[in-house]
């Protein structure tokens, strides 16, 4: 593919000024008038015409594709300032920062929030985990072998092949810990 043009790689620049003209007008609709105002006619009835042609030229397509991804990357970062903001301020409803901090979460490295709806499929038993703790010797969250599992997810999320402890490495501990607490509550009910 093709890397994306912009106003600088023009070096015609009657196409430059056409090109700026469009985004000054407000779109491609005023192709005649931006024809005018870059020089290429001053014949009224002419300019619809050299107006379409330059909008179909490839190279004018792509710089005006270019400067209009340029834009909204430039407006990707006061949207994240928005979002920001509003999962900061405490003035703001829980339901908007939420939202708001669930946004973040899902758009950075971290990934997103896993769903309700994901569910886990191992091929050991609880039991053979906790026995597999016990052989190592180590006590319940000390630093050891990660069990590598397999997060299935029901909703789009992260990519396919990766594993819960690559995406979320922190919890691998806190889930042994979890699994020790309920073995134990299974041998001695009354706790």
């Amino acid at each position: 593919m093709a890397r994306s043009l912009t106003l600088a790689d023009l070096k015609d620049p009657r196409e430059a000024a056409f090109v700026a003209a469009i985004f000054e007008l407000g779109g491609p609709q005023y192709g005649a008038e931006a024809a005018l105002r870059a020089g290429y006619t001053t014949d009224q009835a002419e300019a619809p015409r050299i107006g379409a042609i330059l909008l179909a030229a490839p190279r004018i397509a792509r710089v005006i594709t270019g400067e209009v991804r340029a834009r909204f990357d430039v407006a990707a970062a006061a949207a994240f300032d928005t979002i920001l903001t509003i999962a900061t301020d405490p003035k703001a409803p829980a339901s908007a920062r939420l939202t708001a901090a669930q946004e973040i979460l899902s758009r950075s490295s971290i990934g997103p929030v896993p769903s309700r709806s994901m569910s886990l499929h191992a091929n050991v038993t609880v039991e053979e985990l906790l026995s597999q703790l016990d052989i190592s010797g180590q006590p319940a969250g000390a630093a050891g072998d990660v069990i590598d599992v397999e997060a299935v997810d029901v909703t789009p999320g992260p990519p396919a092949g990766k594993h819960a402890a690559d995406l979320y490495p922190g919890q691998a501990v806190p889930l042994r810990q979890r699994w020790a607490e309920l073995a134990r509550q299974e041998e001695d009910p009354g706790s």
